[in-house]
């Protein structure tokens, strides 16, 4: 125990504060398990009160424990790890409460942590029990200070905010809106809302808002409401409480786009406030399960979401204001990361849903909704959110029939002429959210007649309503070819539509039926040259239609017919196509980047078909099944060539602004598009020039698996050739580790583990942050997993990044430990032949390692085959490891006599006294110097007996 105090007193001489932490940890342990379990704040109030008798007689009766855990928070502050140095102290003051130094590290943690008046209170009590300590007299000139300075601020804020409040209510036009500019500013900061609380803002603001009927007012005010609501759960209750839901709610409906969106943001703050949900997200739980809220504010959550659900259906609400309601549900609603309120809202607030999605603007009826052109697509999201967060057969029947009910009452509804057609306008929002729910709608009440017999009607908007239906509805493949081919007759027609609206529709589903073969050469559902014709048409219209959402469906369309390598390789030539397909990727709307990502994922073949083996393709000639054949321009040679001028068309900033889509799916065409782009090496620079380090790091920690991994392995390419000081600057070198760290996983593919290895190599070379960050990921036992693989490749790539990671305290505190054979390893890896970067890795992490440490040292003497593996290893040609090898012998024998004596009674000092004696080369020399040494430090301690060709040669070599 004592041992261990001592090596973490070393260690802090020697600045090494983690692992003096560490060692300290050790000793407190060995002592008593439960200690660092002890809650105990600076107020010296323990949450065990049981124990808190036999603690402090622990911590009074051994000297070493109070030692420990003062110079462990010592350690802390040294590192700015301000509350566990405040932890320690405490743990000491609770048994000895005049110690002084306990006292003054935890009053200089508190003023770290801004809380001045505690740190005040401590550092008085140090110059009560100390009249002259210096230390304390300076702390508390610097509180004074800062607490001063800290009133005065708060004086300052006070008159601002009177001054402001004062000015928006008598001045006029220009400066009434400054003073509630101003006001805005003030309510970021935690002293200018309370100051606003203070003197009953809230009632101020609205009495503001009401008196002047204008909307830059009514922003600005609704501005500080949101920013009061932000972090404090105390104002958000304040603001819950006093504002009338029919206020926020007129505020949500507004007309104006700012005004509406400005005031769900009030919302927004107020749930993440009363909630917590942004610390609560932090923590794991099983994704079906829901957060733990108290009675209070679980009350808080059902009222906020029966005023959303309810504005859902409110004719009053404006198009904004339905969006930002349907925005709100689908941010809360979920389980794994809301609210969960899942349950409840597929009864209450799925039909209002519906609802909406059953309106049809265009025939202008009475009572009809309000929607912007964006409103279904935000139902369609919500459905898919709600259903996605469905994890028992009984909720998914709920759904399935509150879905069904809500169609047939349309459809069966008699005093309503368009029901039906409201029914299909429902179903084909419904198909863009869970397809599933909606294709069983369909099949269950044949609604596929319907939709047809509607798309041939000639009204343009019954065809336009049910062709958008029947091509959504053949989203998937299985049922494209029976959905289409049934009404292709009716899509012909259709496409020859005066409409464009209506034409380019009809043209999506031709397309969908086109691409049915995938990309399988053999497949002809079409006759030749019609799917030419298709996507030279949704070409045409991408580049010459003014109206975006046309340019929207001639890019779904185009997403279907890529699939044929044919159109591929036509595609990439037209550059202003392609050109405009980034152009439209800067667009906020969420169908048009996934429609884009799939060309673009097309055209690069992220996605490759996989190729049957040879033993499955034999079968299948036998039994006389179709066998897919591969269309020549989908062959390496031409998608290189169409990547390269992908690259060279500028797609690098196109996918970076791509990367703000929400969808998982479209997040894993981006990361997959990454990956294959930055396969040649040439292209990384570019990719990094565009901000792909800054894109891909968050594309590697959200969405699904596949994607996620494809992101981490393109930023394991850019981080092996690329200096990742440079990939990744600042805070995101850190960021770009854990990525990494994920794909040293057995079930990920050899090559994903080797280049990620490679990738922390170069990482762990940058500086202590870095090696620091790998560690507290789990990052040693992971790259170890793959010291022992059997492939050769990943075992030296991972002794490799060991050997840079040999660098950091923390590695070497675990290398210290007893009872492992990880020394062991290194040693026998010294020897390993034919293999000499696996020689040259382990060496080197042994030249590390034993540089700073006695216990490395003794290790390496312990393994029965040190000395053989040794003199063989000290014998080589390479220069390189020959040095590394005498380097460890050097820190060996630097240590300790005894060392010295077991590597002089060794059949390795032959070796070392021989080199001492050869003329070397120039590249040698350093090598010779190190046995020279060896030597000298043997004839010093009388451990062997000079010659006269000893001392010649070392005076030659000195």
């Amino acid at each position: 125990m004592d041992e261990l105090k001592e090596q973490g007193n070393s260690a802090f001489k020697q600045s090494k504060y983690q692992l003096a932490i560490q060692y300290y940890s050790q000793a407190i342990e060995t002592i008593s398990s439960d200690l660092d379990k002890l809650k105990v704040d600076s107020t010296i109030v323990s949450s065990d009160a049981e124990n808190l008798i036999q603690f402090k007689e622990l911590i009074r009766s051994n000297d070493c424990l109070h030692k420990c855990l003062n110079n462990r928070s010592q350690s802390n502050l040294k590192l700015g790890n301000f509350q566990e140095a405040i932890n320690d102290a405490s743990k000491v003051l609770l048994a000895i409460p005049d110690d002084t130094k306990a006292l003054y590290r935890r009053s200089f943690a508190l003023k770290e942590l801004d809380r001045l008046e505690e740190s005040l209170k401590d550092a008085k009590r140090i110059l009560i029990i100390d009249p002259k300590n210096k230390e304390s007299i300076s702390l508390i000139q610097s509180l004074s200070k800062l607490i001063q300075d800290k009133a005065d601020e708060q004086k300052s804020t006070k008159s601002q905010v009177s001054k402001m409040f004062e000015t928006a209510k008598t001045a006029n036009g220009e400066n009434r809106l400054n003073a509630l500019n101003n006001l805005i500013v003030l309510s970021r900061e935690d002293s200018g809302c309370n100051e606003i609380l203070s003197i009953d803002g809230i009632n101020k603001l609205i009495e503001i808002k009401n008196s002047h009927s204008n909307d830059e007012v009514t922003l600005a005010v609704t501005r500080i409401l949101a920013s009061i609501c932000k972090n404090s759960f105390k104002r958000a209750k304040l603001v819950f409480n006093q504002l009338q839901a029919d206020l926020i709610a007129s505020l949500i409906s507004h007309e104006k786009e700012s005004i509406s969106t400005a005031s769900s943001l009030i919302v927004q703050n107020m749930i993440y406030s009363l909630t917590d949900l942004e610390n609560k997200r932090k923590t794991k739980k099983q994704i079906n399960q829901s957060y733990e809220f108290s009675k209070e504010v679980q009350e808080y959550i059902d009222e906020i979401f029966r005023n959303v659900i309810m504005l859902i259906m409110d004719p009053k609400c404006s198009g904004y204001g339905r969006d930002n309601c349907i925005d709100l549900c689908l941010k809360f609603v979920d389980r794994a990361q809301g609210c969960g309120w899942t349950s409840r809202f597929i009864v209450f607030g799925i039909p209002k849903l519906l609802r909406v999605a059953s309106t049809i603007p265009e025939l202008n009826l009475p009572n009809s909704l309000p929607l912007t052109q964006h409103t279904k697509m935000h139902v369609s999201c919500c459905l898919s959110a709600v259903y996605d967060d469905i994890f028992s057969d009984t909720e998914r029947e709920t759904y399935q029939e509150t879905v069904n009910k809500f169609i047939k009452d349309l459809c069966e509804r008699e005093n309503d002429k368009y029901a039906k057609l409201k029914a299909i306008a429902c179903i084909g929002v419904i198909l863009q959210g869970p397809f599933d729910v909606g294709n069983n709608v369909i099949m269950q009440q044949n609604l596929l007649n319907l939709m047809l017999d509607l798309a041939d009607s000639d009204d343009p908007i019954q065809e336009k309503i049910a062709v958008e239906a029947v091509v959504y509805s053949a989203s998937k493949k299985d049922k494209a070819t029976g959905i289409l081919s049934e009404g292709i007759d009716i899509l012909k027609k259709l496409y020859n539509s005066k409409n464009n609206a209506i034409k380019v529709r009809a043209l999506v589903g031709l397309c969908k039926l086109a691409s049915c073969r995938g990309s399988d050469a053999s497949v002809k559902l079409l006759a030749d040259g019609s799917t030419e014709k298709l996507e030279h048409a949704c070409r045409k219209i991408l580049c010459s239609s003014m109206d975006f959402d046309n340019k929207k469906w001639a890019c779904d369309g185009l997403a279907y017919l890529s699939l044929d390598a044919d159109v591929k390789h036509i595609l990439i030539q037209d550059h202003a196509s392609i050109k405009e397909l980034f152009e439209l990727a800067k667009k906020d709307d969420k169908n048009i980047l996934f429609s884009i990502a799939s060309i673009l994922c097309n055209l690069s073949n992220a996605n490759p078909a996989k190729k049957p083996s040879e033993e499955m393709m034999k079968l299948a000639e036998y039994a006389k099944h179709h066998i897919p054949e591969e269309n020549e321009k989908d062959k390496e040679f031409y998608f290189k060539q169409r990547r390269q001028t992908l690259i060279d068309l500028g797609i690098a900033n196109a996918l970076t602004l791509m990367t703000k889509h929400d969808s998982e799916s479209c997040k894993e065409l981006i990361a997959s598009i990454y990956l294959v782009l930055a396969e040649e090496i040439q292209n990384r620079g570019k990719l990094v020039a565009a901000g792909a380090g800054k894109a891909l790091i968050p594309l590697s920690s959200t969405g699904t698996d596949l994607g996620k991994t494809r992101a981490a392995q393109a930023l394991a390419k850019i981080a092996i050739s690329i200096n990742p000081e440079l990939a990744f600057p600042g805070q995101r070198v850190l960021e770009v580790v854990r990525p990494l760290i994920k794909l040293l996983h057995p079930e990920k593919t050899a090559l994903e583990n080797f280049e990620s290895l490679l990738a922390l190599t170069n990482l762990a070379g940058v500086n202590d942050s870095v090696r620091k960050r790998i560690v507290k990921e789990q990052g040693i036992s992971n790259i170890e997993h793959y010291m022992f693989d059997e492939h050769e490749d990943l075992r030296r790539a991972a002794t490799e990044c060991l050997c840079n990671m040999a660098q950091n305290e923390d590695v070497l505190f675990v290398y210290e430990k007893p009872d492992n054979d990880r020394i062991k390893l290194l040693v026998l890896y010294c020897g390993e032949e034919d293999d000499i970067k696996l020689n040259l890795a382990a060496s080197g992490a042994l030249a590390q390692l034993s540089e700073n440490s006695e216990k490395i040292c003794q290790r390496i003497l312990d393994v029965k085959s040190f000395i053989p593996i040794f003199k063989q290893a000290a014998c080589v040609s390479d220069v390189e490891l020959q040095f590394r090898i005498f380097y460890i012998l050097d820190n060996i024998v630097s240590k300790n006599t005894n060392f010295l004596t077991q590597i002089v009674n060794s059949e390795l000092m032959d070796v070392v006294v021989a080199l001492s004696r050869l003329d070397v080369e120039k590249e040698r020399v350093k090598v010779k110097n190190l046995a020279c040494g060896i030597v000298k430090s043997a004839l010093e301690n009388e451990l062997i007996k000079p010659t006269m060709a000893s001392f010649s040669n070392e005076n030659e070599s000195d």
